[in-house]
């Protein structure tokens, strides 16, 4: 009976004996490969079937020792499992329900084959073998750095950096990067660039790895970053990274190139802090000498090993020209180690005034103030009042000035080409003459007497006004509110202060100016004098009117006023007739009264109603 083996999806492998016609069979499957990390329980499966052969089975593990021997480390037969005596697995493995071998504690040194064998008497046997990988990933990249300085003129490579990698399983591979692309470097030597690797197996069973990276450095590496990258296999075909810390190189190369500049504003004024960068490109850095350039000879100022001259709070005198040389013996003689800055430090001078810084002026005359100023341009003049610009050059003429003219003038001068160089100058316009009043309201109106009210002066005028008042034992307060003088009283308002009025006067030795203060009561227990004088005019009208009327009523009962001639009938009596006169008389005196109280002046009983 023949023994084959079948492939089964890649992985397991099927055995079948008497596969050419036999009516006993052996079955039987393992996985080509079992992976497990370092110190974890793994399971090796062996599934396995018997048909058309009722005899009982014996089910077997085996590996191939150090000595290439081949031994049994475990087995079962009826159903139990047994663990061989005398094995390294001895304690360490045991076999499950299924028959499967089962590892407790996965080591290095288990990363070998392991063989299930199935006999079934009759039917044969049948074995399937099982590669166990054990995998461990490395510790961090351990990276060395060539602590020397390399030089970039040698002919052959320099060794670089070692990077390490330890304790893992399987070895791990290590590649080198430069600026973040991967430096394909040879593992055959050379004269430009190549690694060396060292693997290592460790008493442990891990392995350790080893690159050295060996290269021949250029100018163009002084400011690269490199880097080891170490990749380590994982199972399922998974890959781990560990990248290490970046280094660049120190390299030692001649100085090509001199930069020789100016770190300053864009104009430089006099008390600005000036500094002058050199600069050179040679490695390691070479000293710096700075020189003043000019006759009859030049004036070495300091060696500055960072590159850097500092010119502090420089005036017009640092103006000139700037030597920065550099001291490279590398360099070859074709290179130019000295560059040279031209400083331009502007300037303007205090300003100059006519007629001076205090000037005055009589009131209502004329005057002009002048500034000059000279600096490293010609300078921009303009004249300002507080904030305000009243001339836009050097010369300010005022005109019938006024005290409100008088005060302080500055004249500010500039250099539009350079920002922040200023220099300006004040001058004092005292305007001088009398005293004039500030038009203030002097009509006041209360309600009573006995009210205290205040009155205000305001004056302008130099020499500095003056103040007396009309008023006897008040004592004024003054004050000063700009060019203006104040005193202000404070007056209990009475009738005979009402009547006479306040005045206060403000004088200085060219003359004098007075403010009258008018106060009217217009209310309270007394009338005023106008109200008074017309109630009299009224009463006396009233007591006229009546004097006439009674003028009028008597001289009517006494007849001596003519009446018409109605009334004359109503008062002679008529021929013939025999009424009694008294009664007569009674019927003309109603009569009498109806017509002088009647508004046209007719009678009720008189024919005609003519006015009496």
């Amino acid at each position: 009976m023949g023994l084959g083996y079948c492939p089964l999806r890649g992985l397991l492998l099927l055995v079948l004996i008497g596969c050419p016609g036999g009516l006993a069979v052996v079955q039987i499957s393992v996985p080509a490969q079992v992976e497990v990390m370092l110190g974890s329980p793994v399971t090796i499966p062996c599934t396995h079937s018997v048909t058309g052969a009722p005899d009982a089975r014996l089910v077997e593990w085996f590996i191939t020792d150090r000595d290439g021997e081949r031994r049994r480390v475990a087995y079962s037969e009826g159903g139990h499992g047994t663990v061989d005596q005398g094995t390294e697995y001895l304690d360490r493995v045991y076999l499950d329900p299924d028959l499967s071998l089962v590892l407790l504690k996965a080591d290095v040194r288990d990363e070998r084959p392991f063989s299930c064998q199935v006999t079934a008497g009759a039917a044969g046997s049948a074995e399937g073998v099982a590669q166990l990988r054990v995998y461990e990933p490395p510790e961090p990249p351990e990276l060395t750095v060539n602590p020397g300085t390399l030089s970039v003129t040698q002919s052959s490579v320099s060794e670089i950096a070692t990077c390490s990698s330890r304790n893992a399983n399987p070895a791990p591979a290590i590649t080198w990067f430069k600026d973040g692309t991967q430096l394909e470097a040879p593992s055959e030597r050379n004269d430009d660039k190549y690694v060396v690797s060292r693997t290592v197996k460790e008493a442990s069973g891990l392995q350790s790895v080893s690159s050295i990276l060996y290269l021949r450095p250029s100018k163009a590496d002084k400011d690269s970053q490199f880097h080891c990258l170490v990749q380590y296999p994982l199972p399922r075909g998974q890959v781990g990274n560990a990248t290490s810390e970046s280094f660049r190189l120190r390299l030692h190369y001649f100085t090509e190139n001199v930069e020789f500049t100016l770190e300053s504003p864009q104009a430089i004024k006099e008390g600005d802090d000036v500094k002058l960068w050199c600069r050179a490109d040679g490695q390691p850095e070479p000293e710096y000498v700075f020189y003043r350039v000019q006759s009859p000879q030049n004036v070495e100022l300091a060696a500055q090993p960072d590159g850097v001259l500092t010119l502090p709070s420089v005036s017009r005198a640092d103006s000139g020209t700037y030597r920065c040389q550099v001291w490279d013996f590398d360099s070859p003689s074709t290179v130019e180690l000295e560059k040279e800055v031209n400083i331009h430090v502007h300037y303007l001078d205090p300003l100059t005034l006519q007629p001076g810084r205090r000037v005055t002026v009589l009131r209502g005359g004329d005057i002009t103030l002048t500034c000059s100023a000279r600096g490293s341009q010609t300078p921009k003049l303009v004249w300002r009042k507080g904030k305000e610009q009243v001339a836009s050059s050097g010369s300010l003429t005022l005109r019938s000035v006024s005290y409100h003219v008088g005060g302080t003038y500055t004249c500010v001068a500039t250099l539009p080409s350079v920002p922040g160089l200023q220099q300006d100058q004040t001058v004092q316009v005292i305007v001088e003459g009398k005293p004039e009043m500030e038009k203030r309201p002097t009509r006041h109106r209360l309600p009573a007497e006995g009210q205290r009210i205040p009155l205000t002066c305001s004056a302008m005028g130099h020499p500095e006004p003056q103040f007396t008042w009309s008023l006897l034992g008040v004592e004024p307060v003054e004050s000063r509110m700009g060019s203006r003088v104040l005193s202000e009283v404070t007056v209990e308002v009475t009738a005979a202060l009402a009547q006479s009025g306040v005045w206060c006067r403000a004088r200085n030795r060219f003359g004098e100016a007075t403010q009258h203060f008018t106060l009217e009561i217009v209310g309270g227990s007394e009338p005023q004098a106008g109200s008074s004088a017309a109630v009299v005019a009224v009463v006396v009208c009233v007591l006229l009117l009546l004097l006439i009327v009674g003028f009028f009523y008597c001289a009517r009962r006494r007849g001596h006023l003519p009446c018409g001639a109605g009334e004359k009938r109503s008062l002679t009596p008529k021929e013939g007739s025999t009424a009694d006169p008294a009664v007569e008389m009674k019927t003309d005196k109603r009569t009498e009264q109806t017509g002088l109280l009647s508004p046209s002046g007719t009678g009720g009983g008189g024919d005609g109603g003519h006015e009496c």
